[in-house]
Formats: C-alpha cells, structure tokens, sequence
C-alpha cells in the first residue's frame, strides 16, 4: 500500500513572526551586553581615557592625512566616545546605558582638555598650577542613541588606552576583510573578490580602523558579507538577516555609514554563484524585501531606545529624536547656504564651473554612457544584472534621504560609496562586455 506523507502548510504570519523573534532575541543579547559593559569597574577605564586623553591633544580634533578632506579624522566624536566611556561608572548601569552622559559636547574646541580635567578631578589628581581657570563640566545626555560601541569599547579600556583600542580594530577588520575575500574567491569567483577590495580601498578602509565611529559599520558589514559566504543562503534566510544587521546598525553606529551593513552584505549574496544562475528581475524582489526587513530591524531598534530611554530617564528622548530626524532629513544650512535641492545643484554647478570642470564632467558622463549602450552584452544580460544595479542605487539614495547629515558630514558619510563601487562594478560586468562593444563597432564599420 502507498504511503502519502501530510506536510502541514506554513503559517502566512510565520516569516514575520521568524523576524520580529530575530529582532528581539538580537535586541535582547545587544543589551545585555551593553549593561556588562557599564557595569565594568570605573577606575581601570578612567586611568586609560585620561592617558588616552593625551593622545588627543596631541594629534587634534580633526586630523587630516596628506590634506586631503576626505582622508580627515574624527577625534572630536572618539573623545565623546571616550567621555561616556569614562562616565558610566557615575550612575547603575541601567541608568549609565540609557543616558550616555558626556559632557561639554557643543564647546567643540576644548574638548581634549576637558576630558583631561575630568579624568584628574575623578582620579584625585592635581590638575596642575598653570590651571587657573579650570573648565565647568556641563553634563550632556546622549540618549537617543544606543552607544552600542561601548560593547567593546569600555572593556579594551579596562586594559589598554584609545592607540591600543585602534591595534585591536585594525586587527579585527582586517582579519575580517581577509577571511570575506578568501571565501569570496571560493564562493563567487577572483573577479568579484577584487572588485571588493577595489571597492573597500576606494573609500580608504586603511583609515576606518582609526576612529571607532568608522570601524562599527565595516565591522557590522564584514560579519554579515561572512555569514552570506559561509554556506548558500535562500532569500528568506538573507531576510532574516538583514532583519539582525540592522538592528545591530541600529544599536551601535551614530549614523556614519549605516546603509553598508545592508548593501555590502546583498550584493555579495547577488554574486554567489546560486543567485547568479537564476539571476534577472525576479531577483529584484529579495533586493527589496531585504531592505525593507533590513529598515524594519534599523527603525524598530531606534524606536526601543527612545521609548525605554524615556521612561527610564524621564526625558523627552522620543520628541529630541523626532526633532534630530527632522534637521537631518529636511533642508538646513550648510556654510549659509540652505540645503534645498536646487541649491545643492546650483552649488554643485558653480563649483565644476569655476575650475573648468563643469563641461568636461558632462562630456565624461555622456562618453560613460555611450559606451555602457555599446558594450551591453544583451537585453536579457541587462535584466540579470539588474538586482545589482538596483544594490548600487542604495548608497545615494542613502545620502539623499539624508542630504542635510550627508553633505554637513560628508568628509565620512562618503565611504558608504563603497557599495556604490562594488555593486556597480558587477552590475557593469554582468551586464557588458568589450567583445559586444568590438562586435557592434566592427559591424558599422562594414
């Protein structure tokens, strides 16, 4: 007799209800291990900010390799870091993680020197007698983010100062980016491999472990590009994923280069050789629904710390991010210039003019352009490239969503071009090649 095995069908909910458990279960450890880090002995992260302190001062709030703007460093944001480091031992560990108190954050100039007071007045150290006028501490909450850097940063300061804690970031994402490159050779071939490290040294990854506001994103990123490479993944598993990315994202960047943890990660999972064979525009729709699980775990986490910090601390921390969200988001000033669209292109145009570049650039973009219609492979091979051209669309899109914090802090929101250039130089692949370009030129020649 023929046996008939009865699968039980899927629950329509299951899939959301699998994500919103990912999300709770990722939100759930994230802030465990960010109240152990508060929780850390004080005095050991004290004597290390105060040396760390020194280092400061003595590099500068802004340093800058080879005067180059885009090669600028950010101390100023690093010694924030190092401030709410250094006071959470000030309140319980609930308390600390949900305020993040700093102190003297808009007197920008003085940052270094305040932190140097700070630690001497907690440490009980003479803060010397050419201090006649010493600072006036004014605390600072923070509590509209999470400040998930502190997960790593306040333990490596139990040990080591801030020139130790940039060793270990360097070794950390290197080691990361060595280990995403060799599975990729594996698992998607020696092409996409290099346009991976082209796009990672694009947007100067040899600086990113420097400051740790640029290494959290690269790291987050490298960790997701590992997972996707580990084994083949369906879309509903790289859903998921996202779904952790960005919540992780969430928790632990200050909005320098977030859309990399969903970028890098998609285009590396469009170039295994799974979703390569079935690739076209169908592929476009775990493109999309991976961003929007993505987006769902980024503001699901930013609204968790609002509406806890809130009631924790008492402040209006829903209604301070609400206004933050909208100066970031809408049009502000910029160099006394308001950040309106046609402003921005109106400032865009003049600056190309004024250096002779402005003609040049069009002539470039329309030769850029010719020369992707002379070499598309096919129609067909354009439709398959397509997720990936859609995958380099969301760097800008990014930007633009966010002009007004893009373009005020575009010396480092410019690296999330890095998916820009790695999606982009796929997308090109996959979809051109030189031989289509020589046969359509050999055949006008005719």
């Amino acid at each position: 007799m023929e046996q008939t095995t009865s699968t039980t069908p899927k629950h329509p909910l299951a899939p959301a209800l699998q994500m919103l458990a990912a999300f709770a279960v990722t939100l759930a450890v994230l802030f465990v291990l960010l109240l152990g880090a508060c929780a850390l002995p004080g005095e050991p992260v004290l004597n290390h900010v105060y040396q760390s302190s020194f280092t400061i001062q003595r590099e500068g709030l802004y340093p800058e390799y080879f005067g180059f703007k885009l090669f600028q460093m950010d101390n100023y944001t690093d010694t924030v870091m190092l401030f709410e480091a250094a006071a959470m031992s000030e309140r319980d560990p609930l308390t600390a993680a949900m305020t993040a108190t700093t102190y003297n954050v808009d007197n920008y100039e003085t940052m270094a020197d305040d932190l140097q007071f700070y630690c001497e007045q907690r440490l009980g150290l003479a803060t010397g007698a050419e201090n006649t006028n010493p600072p006036e501490l004014t605390p600072f909450s923070y509590a509209r983010y999470w400040h998930g850097y502190l997960i790593w940063l306040r333990p490596l300061l139990c040990i080591m100062p801030i020139t130790g804690v940039r060793v270990v970031q360097y070794l950390v994402l290197f080691a990361l980016l060595a280990a995403v490159l060799v599975l990729m050779k594996k698992r998607c071939g020696t092409r996409p491999a290099v346009w991976f490290a082209v796009s990672q040294l694009a947007v100067s990854v040899f600086f990113v472990p420097r400051q740790v506001q640029f290494f959290t994103t690269f790291c987050i990123a490298c960790a997701g590009c590992l997972w996707v490479l580990a084994k083949p993944r369906k879309a509903s598993q790289l859903s998921v994923a996202l779904v952790v990315l960005g919540t992780c994202t969430a928790f632990c960047d200050l909005l320098v280069t977030p859309i990399l943890t969903l970028g890098l990660p998609v285009a590396v999972w469009l170039c295994c050789l799974p979703q390569r064979i079935c690739s076209g525009p169908k592929q476009c729709l775990p493109v999309i629904g991976g961003s929007l699980c993505w987006g769902v775990g980024y503001a699901l986490c930013w609204a968790s710390k609002w509406v806890l910090a809130t009631l924790v601390t008492g402040q209006d921390v829903i209604g301070d991010a609400i206004r933050q969200a909208g100066v970031r988001t809408t049009a502000d000033t910029w160099r006394g210039m308001e950040l309106t669209w046609g402003n921005i292109f109106r400032f865009v145009y003049d600056t190309l003019h004024s250096h002779g570049l402005f003609w040049p650039c069009v002539v470039l973009a329309v030769l850029c352009v010719a020369a992707f219609c002379l070499c598309l492979r096919s129609r067909d091979a354009l439709l398959r490239a397509l997720p990936l051209g859609l995958t380099a669309l969301m760097a800008p899109a990014w930007l633009a969503l966010l002009r007004t914090h893009s373009i005020q802090h575009g010396w480092f929101t410019w690296r999330a071009l890095g998916v820009t250039v790695f999606a982009g130089l796929a997308f090109v692949y996959y979809s051109c090649g030189l031989r289509a370009g020589w046969r359509r030129l050999h055949k006008k020649s005719e």
